[in-house]
C-alpha cells in the first residue's frame, strides 16, 4: 500500500514539474494557454484556493479584487509569493446577496457609482442605469491599482470584474489609459482566444469538460478563465443577486472548489503534457510584447 501511494505521489510530482518546465518561446504551431484565476480576495476561501492553484496546479495568473473584504489577506499572500503573476481585477460592482462591497475611495467622493448606502451596485446593468460619471469611474479604478501597489502587490496586468471594456461610454479609454500609465497589459487584449469555461458546468462534470476543452485546442494563444476557492460555510453562503446566475446544481463553494480540483488534477496536467500545451502568464506575454 505504501509503495503504491509513493509511486502515485512521484508521478504527480513529475507531472507538476514537467508542465512548468516546457519552454515558453512561441512558434506558429504552438498551443499556448493562460490560466487566469479571478476574484482573489473576495473571500477567505479564495486565498486558500489561489495558493493551492499556484503552488500545486496549473494556474499562471491571478486577479485580485481590491474592494473585496479579504483584499488585505490577498496582498499579504502576494507579498509572500512575489513570483506569482498577479493582476488587478478592476471592480465596480459587488454581486452577492448580503455581502456588499464599498469602493476604495470614500464613497461620498464617488457618489455616482454607489447606492444610497455607499455600496457598489449589484450588477453592471444597475450601475449603468444610474449614469455614473466617467471621471468618478476613472478615479476609483486608479485608486484600486494604486492601493494594490501600495500594499506590495506586483501588478502585472489588469482585467475587469463582471463587465466588458465597451459596456459604458468612456470606460474603454479609462482602462486602456490606466494600463498604459502602469505599463501593464489588459487581459483579453493581447490576441487571446477563448476556449470556453467550466464555470457553469455541473460540479461532477467539470474535470471531464476541462480535459475535453484542452484536448480540442488548436494552435494559438488561449485564455482560460477560472473561479477558484475552497468549499466552506463562507463560500457556500454566497448567493448571486441575479436570478439567472444562481447555481442550481451546487452552491458557489462547491463549484469553486471543483474548479480548484480541476486545476490541480492529474487528468488536466496529463492532457497539457500530451498536447504539448505551453502554459504562459501575462508576465511572459508582456515581456514578449516589449521585445517586438
Amino acid at each position: 500500500m505504501k509503495e503504491t501511494v509513493f509511486k502515485a505521489a512521484a508521478v504527480l510530482c513529475v507531472l507538476c514539474i514537467a508542465v512548468w518546465v516546457i519552454p515558453q518561446t512561441a512558434g506558429a504551431q504552438d498551443i499556448r494557454v493562460i490560466v487566469r484565476g479571478d476574484d482573489m480576495g473576495m473571500t477567505q476561501g479564495s486565498l486558500a484556493g489561489f495558493e493551492k492553484a499556484f503552488n500545486e496546479g496549473v494556474l499562471t495568473s491571478g486577479a485580485i479584487i481590491v474592494p473585496g473584504p479579504w483584499f488585505e489577506g490577498a496582498a499579504e499572500l502576494c507579498r509572500k509569493n512575489p513570483g506569482w503573476c498577479t493582476g488587478v481585477h478592476l471592480a465596480l460592482v459587488g454581486e452577492w446577496r448580503g455581502y456588499r462591497w464599498r469602493p476604495v475611495l470614500p464613497y461620498d467622493k464617488v457618489s455616482s457609482i454607489v447606492d444610497e448606502d455607499g455600496f457598489l451596485y449589484t450588477s453592471p446593468d444597475v450601475l449603468w442605469a444610474h449614469k455614473p460619471k466617467i471621471e468618478e469611474i476613472d478615479a476609483e479604478l486608479r485608486a484600486q491599482v494604486a492601493l494594490a501597489k501600495k500594499k506590495g502587490i506586483n501588478v502585472q496586468y489588469v482585467d475587469t470584474h463582471y463587465m466588458e471594456l465597451n459596456d459604458y461610454p468612456g470606460l474603454e479609454n479609462v482602462i486602456k489609459t490606466i494600463a498604459k500609465e502602469n505599463n501593464v497589459p489588459i487581459s483579453s487584449e493581447l490576441g487571446e482566444g477563448s476556449p470556453g469555461s467550466v464555470y457553469t458546468v455541473p460540479v461532477a462534470q467539470k474535470k471531464d469538460a476541462a480535459v475535453k476543452m484542452l484536448q480540442e485546442l488548436k494552435p494559438g494563444l488561449w485564455l482560460w478563465v477560472c473561479h477558484i476557492g475552497i468549499e466552506s460555510p463562507e463560500q457556500d453562503a454566497l448567493i448571486h443577486t441575479q436570478p439567472d446566475h444562481i447555481f442550481t446544481n451546487g452552491g458557489v463553494g462547491a463549484h469553486r472548489a471543483a474548479e480548484l480540483g480541476v486545476l490541480t488534477s492529474i487528468e488536466v496536467k496529463s492532457m497539457i503534457l500530451a498536447k504539448g500545451i505551453k502554459l504562459v502568464s501575462y508576465t511572459d506575454l508582456w515581456k514578449e510584447q516589449k521585445k517586438r
